[in-house]
């Protein structure tokens, strides 16, 4: 009997120590309060255990110990259950409490030396040598206190339950049980006692401690817990359908009841066999009615491998599906004119040359529209969009005709794919669009194309469009082709502009860039009184590269800034070093484009260049052309002034080239007006072409200018502009342009 009774002694003791721990762990007020409760619970059976091994009159002052220690179990405990049902007591209160537990144990520890609460006497019980007790006054004190505390326990339990949720209220109904059964055991407790391992209070005390625990910390109402997995399962966007080792159904959620029927529900074979028999962990689509599902089959084993059910998931993706499919659409979709753009009308092209054949193949052609920009500038955007819309729509108008696939792919071009057979007859048809600007007046948008047979429709579209796009800008370049088919020489081209481009910059750094003079000849006295400077490339590798090919190019690309003010340096140097060296001491002509106005400060660049090279202003003779700007007069005019303000001489380049050339004479400051031979060719000028030069010629005199004439290559043309008073003569009747050394050996000869 000693051995058992020691035995569970130790053993509960053990639990409650271990459990003390486990509250501790919770690292919370209330684990804290709980895990002191567990370990002076703990303490008290150890006390037990001890005095089962101690004589008579030591057993009883153990086990008044114990009835020490036990009045703070229960203020521990109190103090959890409070924080349990949120009910924290208050500060005046606590104090009150302490006190008495402390009164209550001063008593009980010092009861073996006063005898003031309980009296033993020794008791055999089955061998062993227990105490029997013999209560005082002040031990039904001490009951009417535990009691106290124990009903105050009941009724926070009780409160906390009633404010809670049915399915919340059996932790508390559970405590309230387990405090009762403390009760209970404790009034029927006898006063034999065997140091208290008979009186069956503590040990209900023990299950009220574990009770508490584990509502606090593990209580999950099995109730609920199904209640909420159904609620999830019905309002998830899956439909789940569970099987159970024989294939018998045992769940299926509100959408699952939705998506299979209910015949069909019943057996997962015949669930298996509508799906298509898929094979487990697979994941695949179906259409199920009018909606897309993606659905999952997997089969569910135990940790030993044993199958215990199958599972279906169904996730509706039709929206999912069609808002890719819109993403997809408004992707590849141009928003202006609703056709495919760039990327959409590439993806769709594999496709259309699948599906459609043609004998003679297909070709992709580049619709370009002439003069986009100028549209937009003077018409407004408004009017650019429509021409757009407009040509769409043509185009969408000929999908009738024959196999054609069209799209947007830049700012102002089109790329269409048609059979070779019909590529003139779109382009003829398809030559211009009118686009009505208001309501009587209506604008005229040219278009242009290029295009390229695609012999062998493996290689990928870009490679043919790269092709239709250099036929495109050829035919542009032309300015009379309606249509251009792609030739290598194109691509050649090309190939050398993307040569020329890569290098421009270090040709300037290298010094490949230089200038040659053409003489000026005035006709009175043959003399050279003037020159111009023009800008000429000798690459290292590719030789001498002509004006006609480099300067359009810089002008697309916009170096031609970087040249001018290059050449424009070059210039002043040379003529610097003519001077000094005494071999000639005339003025030397530059080119301003339009490019060069619009987009620099060109007159503090020459003020620069004039400081630098140490020249005189009037020595450098700056042209520029009487078209530049046309559409930004004023700033051409408030350039040219500024210039003639600072002391250039400014020249009035292809005069007679537009139709504004009398405007000019009024509005723009000049020194010297430049007039190409082409103007004065015609063999007829004693009619009304004479009359119109002398006048000309007149204007320009008594408006104090000199009149140079370029292009001058025969007699004839001398003596027309003798005959039209023309001043001075530029041209290779007297003389091309001329390296530095060559001019300063023709300015000698022409002294």
């Amino acid at each position: 009997m000693l051995i058992i009774l020691t035995v569970f002694a130790a053993v509960t003791a053990g639990l409650l120590i271990t459990y003390g721990f486990l509250a501790f762990k919770k690292g919370e007020r209330k684990g804290y309060m709980l895990s002191g409760a567990f370990f002076l619970c703990g303490l008290i059976y150890v006390l037990l255990a001890i005095a089962l091994f101690m004589p008579s009159h030591l057993i009883g002052a153990l086990y008044s110990v114990g009835l020490g220690i036990l009045g703070w179990v229960l203020y521990f405990l109190t103090l959890f259950v409070e924080e349990m049902c949120e009910n924290p007591m208050s500060r005046t209160r606590l104090r009150l409490f302490q006190i008495i537990i402390i009164i209550d144990s001063a008593i009980y520890i010092t009861n073996p030396f006063n005898g003031f609460a309980v009296k033993f006497d020794p008791l055999d019980f089955y061998g062993v040598t227990l105490c029997r007790a013999h209560f005082g006054p002040v031990f039904f004190i001490h009951g009417i206190i535990c009691y106290m505390v124990l009903f105050y326990m009941l009724v926070l339990l009780a409160k906390r339950m009633m404010a809670f949720s049915v399915y919340y209220r059996a932790r508390y109904v559970i405590g309230m049980l387990a405090v009762f059964a403390v009760i209970v055991s404790s009034a029927l407790a006898s006063k034999y006692t065997t140091s208290g391992i008979t009186d069956m209070s503590l040990l209900f005390l023990v299950i009220l401690l574990a009770a508490v625990f584990h509502l606090e910390y593990s209580f999950a109402p099995r109730s609920l817990r199904l209640r909420i997995h159904r609620f999830v399962s019905d309002n998830i966007a899956d439909g789940v359908l569970i099987y159970d080792h024989k294939g018998r159904l045992i769940s299926a959620n509100r959408l699952a009841d939705e998506i299979i029927e209910d015949d069909t529900a019943k057996k997962v074979n015949s669930v298996k066999d509508f799906l298509g028999w898929p094979e487990t962990d697979q994941f695949f689509t179906q259409t199920i009615g009018t909606r897309l599902f993606s659905i999952v089959y997997k089969q569910i084993f135990d940790e030993k491998g044993i199958f215990v059910a199958d599972i279906f998931i169904f996730h509706d993706i039709t929206d999912v599906e069609m808002r890719i499919d819109r993403e997809q659409k408004i992707s590849r979709t141009d928003s202006l004119t609703h056709a495919f753009n760039r990327k959409g009308f590439f993806e769709a092209a594999n496709e259309f040359l699948y599906e459609n054949e043609s004998e003679a193949g297909f070709a992709l052609m580049i619709c370009g529209i002439l003069n986009f920009k100028s549209i937009n500038s003077c018409y407004g955007s408004r009017v650019g969009d429509n021409a757009l819309r407009t040509i769409e729509r043509r185009f969408r108008d000929h999908h009738h005709s024959y196999p054609m696939l069209h799209g947007r792919t830049a700012e102002g071009k089109f790329a269409l794919l048609v059979p070779f057979d019909y590529v003139d007859e779109l382009a003829s048809d398809m030559s211009y669009v009118r686009v009505p600007v208001d309501m009587d007046v209506s604008v005229r948008v040219d278009l242009y194309y290029g295009f390229v047979v695609l012999s062998d429709v493996t290689k990928p579209l870009d490679f043919y469009y790269e092709r239709a796009l250099m036929a495109l800008n050829e035919c542009k370049r032309r300015n009379a082709v309606g249509a251009l088919e792609y030739s290598f020489e194109m691509e050649e081209k090309v190939l050398r502009q993307q040569e020329l481009t890569a290098e421009m910059h270090n040709a300037i750094k290298d010094g490949q860039f230089f200038v040659e003079l053409q003489p000026q000849i005035e006709l009175e006295t043959r003399k050279v009184v003037g020159a111009e400077a023009l800008a000429r490339w000798r690459h290292p590798r590719l030789g001498r590269i002509m004006p006609g090919e480099f300067i359009p190019l810089f002008e697309d690309n916009g170096f031609i800034l970087n040249l001018d003010i290059h050449i424009w340096e070059l210039a002043a140097k040379t003529l610097k070093q003519l001077s000094d060296e005494g071999a000639y001491d005339g003025p030397v002509s530059v080119n301003v484009s339009q490019v060069d106005i619009r987009d620099m400060d060109i007159i503090s660049v020459f003020e620069r260049i004039v400081e630098e090279t140490g020249i005189s202003k009037d020595k450098l003779h700056i042209e520029i052309t009487e078209s530049a700007l046309a559409d930004r007069r004023d700033l051409l005019i408030y350039t040219m002034e500024k210039l003639k303000e600072s002391g250039f001489v400014l020249e009035i380049d292809d005069f007679g080239s537009g139709y504004s050339s009398l405007n000019a004479l009024m509005h723009l400051p000049f020194d010297v007006v430049k007039l190409d031979m082409e103007f004065m060719k015609n063999s007829n000028l004693g009619g009304k072409n004479g009359i119109i030069l002398n006048s000309i010629s007149e204007m320009i005199h008594a408006l104090g200018a000199e009149i140079i004439v370029e292009g001058v290559e025969t007699e004839t043309n001398v003596e027309n502009m003798v005959r039209f008073g023309g001043d001075v003569a530029q041209g290779y009747y007297f003389s091309r342009p001329l390296s530095t050394e060559a001019f300063k050996e023709y300015v000698s000869n022409h002294r």
